[in-house]
């Protein structure tokens, strides 16, 4: 079993964009190259986890949300990172989905292809239900400053929850 690092995809590893469509807007976030570097050096399968509630409200295609994601992993080969497996829950909110995050869903369908050491595994998004996800599978958790994550700062401070401000900055805190 291997340690994984699950990341969440908009406002983490990319540029937060509302509901991103348009694979020539994607532009990873400063630091996420270095930081997904150090992780696979010692060995954490990197997966990509994400809620695209836009699919469900009709505001973009699965198509959009593939084109994206291949941009991502273009981007991210040129600098020699791979991204293990990418898994994303497509439904509403209120559809009350188990893949939605912080639902289990999407993890357990990446275990299916990797098997998880949870508890070396991290997790790592910009809003509370990315860390909740993880931290329900007893994962350690952090939430990063990037995309949405500025806005959480309180609440990850009430419960304790690491923050960090880019990927780089997750490795020198957990590796």
């Amino acid at each position: 079993m291997d340690p994984h690092l699950f990341l969440d995809r908009d406002g983490t590893l990319i540029r937060e964009e509302n509901y991103l469509r348009d694979p020539d807007l994607v532009v990873l976030e400063n630091g996420a190259v270095d930081g997904l570097l150090r992780f696979a050096a010692i060995g954490y399968r990197l997966v990509v986890v994400s809620n695209q509630s836009g699919v469900g409200r009709g505001l973009i295609t699965e198509e959009d949300v593939i084109a994206v994601n291949c941009r991502v992993r273009q981007l991210l080969a040129q600098q020699r990172v791979s991204i293990s497996s990418w898994h994303h829950c497509s439904h509403r909110p209120d559809q009350g989905c188990n893949c939605r995050k912080p639902g289990r869903g999407l993890f357990e369908e990446a275990a299916k292809l990797h098997p998880v050491d949870w508890e070396r595994s991290l997790m790592v998004g910009d809003k509370p239900s990315d860390v909740q996800a993880g931290l329900s599978l007893g994962m350690a958790s952090a939430l990063i400053t990037t995309g949405y994550g500025g806005k959480h700062i309180e609440w990850a401070q009430q419960h304790g929850i690491p923050i960090v401000h880019s990927l780089d900055d997750m490795a020198d805190q957990f590796i």
